[in-house]
């Protein structure tokens, strides 16, 4: 007998049971007094009962062959042909090694798409080189920045110390201009107005 499913009841009425939600979709045993699933009328949903359990041979298969827990590369290996991978809970290192490992090998295992993964993988790659690209050019740039403050800093304080000096060796010629300055200003009388 084929395999039927079993939904609970409103399944067809409201979102959170599951109308267009495949994932919500989960069969609740009918509890209520006046039930019609529960008092398994005419017409009514299927209520899970004895007689629609699989048969012994095809009981626990996935696609007809037999699950297995693979952790690495050798457990791939190991896997008969009536056996199928399911791909335990591993780090990304392991991941890459097993991804590439079953792309050569042409192999399938039930929770696990190597191509998407290696894609997903080799675009995460990317990113994270384009970042540290980015920050390096950043840190050149403020770098440089800082450097350039530097050297104008410097150049300042030199041109300072040039003037000191300057004004060191010939304070004369300052006295003089300063005289001749005061010279040419000259004092306007005020004039009283009344």
């Amino acid at each position: 007998m084929a395999r039927k499913t079993f939904l609970r009841q409103g399944y067809w009425r409201y979102s959170k049971l599951g109308l267009r939600r495949k994932n919500k979709l989960i069969y609740r045993k009918a509890k209520g007094r006046d039930n019609k699933v529960r008092l398994q009328e005419k017409g009514r949903i299927v209520k899970v009962k004895v007689g629609f359990k699989k048969n012994k041979n095809v009981q626990g298969l996935v696609k007809g062959l037999k699950p297995v827990l693979v952790h690495s590369i050798n457990d791939i290996k190991k896997l008969a042909k009536q056996e199928i991978g399911i791909l335990a809970r591993i780090g990304n290192k392991k991941k890459k090694e097993i991804a590439t490992f079953v792309l050569a090998n042409k192999i399938t295992l039930i929770n696990f798409n190597a191509k998407k993964f290696m894609k997903n993988v080799e675009f995460a790659q990317k990113n994270k080189m384009m970042e540290k690209s980015e920050k390096e050019k950043k840190l050149k740039e403020k770098e440089d920045a800082i450097k350039k403050k530097e050297d104008e800093e410097k150049k300042a304080k030199e041109k300072e110390s040039e003037e000191k000096k300057n004004e060191k060796e010939k304070p004369d010629e300052k006295v003089e201009e300063n005289k001749a300055d005061d010279n040419k200003t000259t004092i306007k009388p005020t004039e009283d107005k009344k």
